[in-house]
């Protein structure tokens, strides 16, 4: 089946990049969500003041304003701006290179995964309301095969199954050696989900790309202690979405 094609890509990508701001927001949130994140205006999370529609334009007000507050100055920070960023290129690369069927549902996972990467970045933690819809997905997907390329209900249930066990069996080992937490349950849970979606076979790349990941960012970013604390959900997230679009495109 052949790609969406160009300006279905470009109109995607534009309709990411006020996905991943949502997002964004949403993440930031997470703690305290009530009824106004739906209804609410967006506001400054450090002064309080509702923002214009000018300053809610995705990338364009985070650069106009040099990612600062135009109310109190305080810092905006980067994660918005990447959220934003990330949310268009889901969206663009999915339409781009796959049918569109196929590039709806990889853009609805990594639209997904990039809220689970968020609220790890943002607050340390996957919430389970987050990554057990996303493993029961990958195990009903397997199970329905509504789209070529995804995995069977096997290597989708061994994937799952073992993702979790391995990832559990780490932390236990880490916390015997160290006497303090390695990786998550979240983390854990979240591998069970990535590996139902890309089976049992892909769990070594899947680890393997999202450990490089992690190491790169540590190594520019500084962080080269072990006191130096870093979400690891986020990586995982970034290497599964990369892996499940090469999948998906091998069986384009």
């Amino acid at each position: 089946m052949a790609a969406a094609g160009l300006l279905p890509a470009i109109a995607a990508g534009l309709v990411g990049l006020a996905v991943g701001s949502s997002l964004a927001a949403l993440a930031a949130r997470w703690p305290a969500l009530d009824h106004r994140f739906l209804v609410g205006r967006s506001a400054c999370p450090h002064c309080g003041a509702e923002l214009a529609t000018g300053e809610l334009v995705p990338l364009w007000s985070w650069l106009r304003q040099r990612g600062r507050c135009r109310h109190c100055a305080a810092a905006i920070g980067w994660l918005p701006l990447v959220a934003e960023i990330a949310g268009g290129a889901i969206a663009c690369l999915a339409f781009a290179t796959l049918a569109p069927p196929t590039a709806a549902l990889l853009t609805g996972i990594g639209w997904w995964l990039l809220l689970l990467a968020l609220v790890d970045a943002e607050h340390g933690r996957l919430p389970d309301i987050l990554t057990l819809p996303l493993l029961a997905g990958g195990l009903a997907a397997a199970a329905l095969q509504p789209l070529p390329g995804l995995e069977g209900p096997v290597a989708s249930g061994l994937g799952a199954g073992i993702g979790l066990a391995l990832f559990l069996a780490i932390d236990r080992l880490y916390r015997a050696w160290r006497g303090q937490a390695g990786l998550g349950r979240g983390d854990a849970k979240l591998l069970a989900a990535l590996g139902a979606w890309l089976g049992l076979e892909a769990l070594p790349s899947l680890v393997l790309l999202a450990a490089l990941l992690a190491l790169a960012f540590a190594l520019a970013t500084g962080r080269r202690r072990a006191a130096d604390a870093l979400a690891f959900g986020p990586w995982l997230a970034a290497a599964g979405f990369v892996l499940l679009w090469w999948q998906l495109q091998l069986a384009a």
